[in-house]
């Protein structure tokens, strides 16, 4: 048979199993890229005085990475403490985002202060502008379920730690598991005191479900959390 020349490494960027010979032309570079998902937690003054907002985004490392869930379980608790409690508004009857109606904002100004998860939305998917949107679902462990945090006025922790665990996640295939302006939007929670705690989620990097990324990061107060790897190419000799 004739010899197939190619590269041969299966660690390669531009491995070609069809190769028989190595031809020296293998590249571990260009393909090369970060895997670590930072969390970002962003402080702003609430509505209601005395009170701070914060937000929470994962961050990308391509624009065709997909959000597939955040998550806790005994292997990786989901934790939120929110000491002083954090506020809920009796205007969104969701845990989500779905119950966010725009037009009560004038009416209801610290609607914009109600915790809730998210991904990627700050209302309804079908008000959201994104066509493809969905509303992210739930599931969670009857015995420790977390939607009563995002409920309850005054909550005070979340916490999800057991066997089967809790999430809220969209399919692959929703238009807001998409990052925009290069992060997701998981969560808000409005306080008055300190929050800290610990966020699991899981990344389909370039979008392929098959490679998943699972990271969980502990926070304490705003700030970016996690590490990063960076990848550089090029002569180390």
């Amino acid at each position: 048979d004739a010899e197939v020349a190619g590269c041969t490494d299966s660690a390669a960027c531009n491995y070609d199993a069809s190769a028989t010979e190595d031809d020296g032309s293998c590249d571990f570079c260009s393909c090369a890229r970060a895997t670590d998902y930072t969390l970002t937690v962003e402080a702003t003054p609430a509505v209601t005085a005395g009170s701070t907002t914060y937000r929470f985004y994962v961050d990308m490392q391509d624009p065709t990475d997909r959000m597939s869930a955040v998550f806790g379980n005994d292997q990786a608790s989901l934790l939120v403490n929110t000491p002083a409690g954090a506020f809920s508004s009796t205007f969104n009857a969701s845990w989500n985002a779905s119950g966010i109606n725009a037009a009560f904002l004038p009416l209801v100004p610290d609607l914009a202060d109600d915790t809730y998860a998210t991904i990627g939305l700050d209302g309804p998917a079908s008000t959201s502008g994104i066509a493809g949107a969905a509303d992210p679902s739930v599931v969670e462990d009857a015995s420790q379920p977390i939607t009563p945090y995002f409920l309850t006025n005054g909550a005070t922790s979340l916490e999800s730690t057991t066997l089967t665990g809790a999430s809220w996640y969209v399919l692959n295939t929703a238009a807001n598991a998409l990052p925009v302006g290069g992060r997701w939007f998981i969560g808000q929670v409005t306080t008055s005191g300190a929050i800290s705690g610990q966020i699991n989620y899981q990344v389909f990097p370039l979008g392929v479900g098959a490679d998943q990324v699972q990271t969980s990061v502990t926070f304490d107060g705003a700030g970016t959390f996690g590490s990063t790897t960076e990848v550089v190419c090029g002569c180390m000799d």
